[in-house]
């Protein structure tokens, strides 16, 4: 049977950043060496999930649940093991190969596969004959060849077999097929989702497709747009459209524009304005924001021009706001959008009337909503709603300066605006809680933990003589004295990777209750000396009252005592020394 080796999983485990993968899912809070958050995997309202980005793991001191990088994902994102490894390495750059089995494709490269055949196939057909009326109609939109090919735009047929007949022959398996999102139906009757549309590949930052956005150009469809369902490979919180031809150009001119199509994508990009990228099929998010940040830290919004567009900007612009990204919103002309108004002036003239007479968030919500010439119920609307996105402004220095520039439009005081702010969300720390049955734990069992806390927290030199002078036997609870057994056996220092081999749900938890505790303060070598002792003194106790209780036999009967009563004193003196 194929399977990945534990030095693959390993790197993967230690060479994750466990805050990115978490903080695409829940909002972080930094809160001393760790960041907290609200449990995305039980209802609660005061934050209990820890990450510790030293030890690369998570801990939710509310419901128990815990574990590393992949341990989230699978959690998370309702994947297997494989899966989660597989997606977590693409991302990291970490070829994820399989051993000692027979698979000549796993998952991951069959659906990479199958989308780069479907890309490749539906850009010849638009090329072809059959493509020809798509063809025509990009070109009246002003899209050249030249910027076709680089995006490698296609066109699916209408033809409800048309992809699943040609890639049939290629051997992939039926789960490929369902997780793909490129068919529907079930094995063997699939039919092809995209027909009859413009075909836009999406890339992930390693250039690799992963899904589609399919247009409509030639009928009354209210679905003008299609997007591929989410699958292992496409989560559209974390894709940018463009991001992989954009990406360089976004750190060298160290921001980005950010418009709402595929088009204003490309007709941007063949203007010489290479530093944009759109929202993938999805709202923009808090999600999108945190990717955003890992390329630049000011954003300008080229949106529609049109009520919508404006609306979609302003909440837009507020996402980034709270995820520490300044933005700035491009002005485009009343019912134009960004590719027809590039399409008029040109790249240059993009920058010069667009980019560089960008205005500032508030500024544009201001202007837009005509705030000066709204009577007073209508601006008390505005600032109401205004104060709604500013509350959740962590920022200090941000959300006062939104504060002071509403004060000046509006003609109220800033302290009379901070008192009718609304109370911003509850992100207090928590402190780390003790288990629950805390109170039920022996001394045996307390001892045996903090023998397993040593072991994973101490140095080589603690370990060693824990495994000279630690006898497991001693240990009376069978589940701490397997996860000892255990641990010991685990040759690695990353906290991550030693998740890794605890399958069992319950004994993960116990395992990253343990990993999460800080123990920089506690003299491991003395710790593992009083434990190791404790559970000697323990087991003798539990000798003696054994012993007794046949002594006590022995006596009833009228047997001889004086052998056993020589044992049990023997133990005491023992104890004593």
């Amino acid at each position: 049977m194929a399977r990945i080796p534990q030095e693959i999983i390993d790197r993967i485990n230690a060479t994750a950043d466990i805050v990115d993968v978490v903080s695409k899912t829940v909002e972080l809070k930094k809160r001393g060496r760790n960041f907290f958050g609200l449990c995305p995997f039980h209802d609660e309202k005061t934050p209990s999930f820890s990450v510790a980005p030293d030890k690369g793991i998570y801990h939710c001191f509310g419901c128990g649940k815990g574990g590393n990088a992949v341990n989230f994902i699978i959690e998370n994102e309702k994947l297997s093991f494989v899966e989660a490894i597989q997606q977590l390495g693409q991302q990291l750059g970490i070829p994820v190969e399989f051993s000692g089995g027979g698979e000549s494709k796993n998952l991951f490269d069959s659906l990479y596969s199958i989308h780069e055949l479907a890309a490749g196939l539906y850009h010849k057909t638009l090329m072809s004959d059959r493509g020809a009326k798509a063809l025509d109609y990009l070109k009246t939109r002003g899209i050249s060849i030249e910027s076709i090919k680089r995006f490698k735009v296609g066109f699916a047929p209408e033809s409800s077999k048309f992809l699943f007949n040609a890639v049939k022959s290629e051997g992939f398996e039926r789960e490929t097929y369902e997780k793909s999102g490129l068919f529907g139906g079930s094995s063997p009757d699939f039919y092809d989702r995209f027909r009859s549309r413009i075909m836009f590949p999406i890339w992930n930052t390693s250039s690799k497709v992963v899904g589609f956005g399919g247009r409509v150009f030639a009928s009354d469809d209210p679905a003008k747009y299609m997007n591929s369902p989410e699958t292992p490979l496409y989560k559209k919180s974390d894709i940018f459209y463009g991001l992989h031809s954009a990406r360089e150009s976004i750190r060298e001119k160290k921001y980005a524009i950010l418009v709402e199509g595929y088009t204003d994508i490309i007709k941007l990009y063949q203007s010489g304005v290479h530093n944009c990228v759109a929202v993938s099929g999805t709202a923009f998010s808090d999600r999108h924001a945190s990717q955003m940040k890992r390329f630049c830290s000011r954003v300008l919004l080229a949106y529609d021009g049109d009520t919508a567009g404006v609306a979609a900007a302003i909440k837009t612009g507020y996402a980034l706001t709270r995820g520490g990204i300044e933005s700035k919103i491009i002005q485009i002309p009343d019912k134009k959008d960004p590719d027809e108004w590039v399409s008029e002036i040109g790249g240059d003239g993009f920058i010069e009337k667009g980019v560089k007479k960008a205005i500032g968030l508030l500024d544009f919500q201001l202007l837009t909503s005509n705030f000066v010439n709204k009577s007073s119920s209508e601006k008390s609307a505005i600032v109401s709603d205004i104060l709604s996105e500013v509350k959740d402004i962590d920022d200090p220095i941000i959300s006062n300066a939104f504060i002071r520039k509403l004060a000046d439009a509006s003609g109220v005081e800033e302290q009379e605006i901070k008192r009718i702010l609304p109370n911003k969300r509850n992100f207090k720390s928590v402190a780390p809680e003790k288990p629950q049955n805390s109170a039920s734990l022996t001394v045996n069992d307390k001892a045996a933990i903090g023998l397993i806390k040593v072991f994973m927290h101490g140095t080589n030199d603690n370990k060693e003589w824990l495994k000279t002078n630690a006898d497991s036997d001693n240990i009376e609870n069978n589940r701490l004295k397997m996860l000892y057994e255990k641990i010991i056996t685990i040759d690695t220092k990353e906290h991550s990777s030693i998740i890794s081999h605890f399958n069992n749900e319950e004994d993960r938890r116990i395992i990253t209750k343990m990993l999460v505790d800080d123990m920089s303060t506690i003299d491991l070598e003395q710790m593992s000396r009083e434990c190791v002792d404790t559970l000697s003194q323990d087991n003798k106790k539990e000798q003696i009252q054994r012993y007794r209780q046949e002594l006590k036999r022995l006596e009833s009967e009228g047997k001889e005592t004086s052998e056993l009563m020589e044992k049990i004193l023997e133990i005491q003196r023992d104890m004593n020394e």
